[in-house]
């Protein structure tokens, strides 16, 4: 969690952090990716990645 915060200061605040979360875990999920798998993710770069990709796909709608 540390790492996150490192990456992105304002997910400290937990409702920040938990908006951010729940708008990953409905991008992975638009685009297939079992619920499952996606609790699973540790690496700092993929959910970095996944938080890009669902903050890109907002900007576009």
């Amino acid at each position: 969690m540390d790492a996150l915060i490192d990456a992105q200061s304002e997910w400290a605040d937990v409702v920040v952090f938990e908006q951010a979360r729940e708008k990953m875990l409905r991008y992975g999920l638009s685009t297939g990716m079992p619920l499952e798998e996606l609790f699973k993710l540790t690496d700092l770069d993929v959910i970095l990645g996944l938080w890009t990709a669902a903050e890109a796909k907002d900007v576009e709608q």
